[in-house]
């Protein structure tokens, strides 16, 4: 009994020097590895790979990010970085990644300028979608949609026009043109019958669903007056015809 009794205390002391000893180990580990991770500079980010940028430089969206070049890599919040960016109003959406050990990948969906709409002296620049870019005083060379009256455009904001129902049927019906290798310079949603200019002078007039159902034969039909020079008329649009007539209406 005495034996064992003694046994059991040496061992009990064995135990609590191997507990202790390891604790100690893996402390001197963890901290080994929070030096390395924050003090040795292995992780200090040094480069930044960016894609799917086209309206700004590389060197602007890394600004936007508000990361640096030496920041650390796991004090860097790539949830962060990612709302920062997409406060951008061209910025749709960011994907933000770390690649170990000192890279930062960066993956953007931009917004694109996509059409004009004047607010009295400016121009709220708005993409497919109708979010508001930017505003300015520059007439672009983009397609403009006449006739709506925007309420307190802002940039970062989608569009809203006192003509509500309008505004999305006409930003749809210039992405179907432009996706259709077709131009339109102007739509005028203020008219009792909805205008695409082709030029200043030569007029497409009819409803929206009706120009695009007939867009091949919109298409012939200009391209036919182009081949022979003719730029002034109304090519008026129907549920199944066009007809051209070279009076401007």
């Amino acid at each position: 009994m005495k034996y064992s009794e003694a046994n059991r205390r040496k061992r009990g002391k064995r135990k609590k020097k191997n507990y202790f000893l390891n604790i100690t180990i893996v402390i001197l580990v963890l901290a080994g590895l929070y030096y390395i991770a924050f003090h040795s500079g292995i992780f200090d980010l040094k480069v930044f790979t960016i894609n799917g940028n086209t309206h700004y430089t590389s060197a602007q969206i890394q600004e936007l990010s508000g990361v640096k070049t030496g920041d650390n890599i796991f004090t860097t919040r790539t949830a962060a970085v990612q709302q920062r960016l997409e406060k951008d109003p061209y910025i749709r959406n960011a994907t933000v990644r770390w690649v170990l050990p000192d890279g930062l990948d960066i993956e953007l969906d931009e917004r694109v300028e996509s059409v004009l709409i004047p607010s009295g002296d400016e121009y709220a620049i708005v993409d497919y979608d109708g979010v508001i870019l930017r505003m300015t005083q520059e007439q672009l060379k983009l397609p403009i949609i006449v006739g709506l009256t925007p309420i307190d455009p802002q940039a970062g904001k989608a569009l809203k026009a006192e003509e509500a129902g309008q505004l999305k049927p006409g930003l749809d019906f210039i992405k179907f043109v432009c996706d259709n290798n077709f131009y339109i310079k102007k739509l005028d949603l203020g008219s009792v019958v909805p205008r695409a200019y082709v030029f200043d002078t030569l007029v497409l007039e009819g409803n929206l669903n009706d120009m695009t159902k007939n867009m091949d034969d919109i298409k012939r039909i200009i391209a036919d007056l182009d081949s022979k020079g003719i730029e002034r008329g109304t090519v008026s649009v129907g549920s199944d015809s066009c007809s051209f007539s070279p009076e401007m209406r």
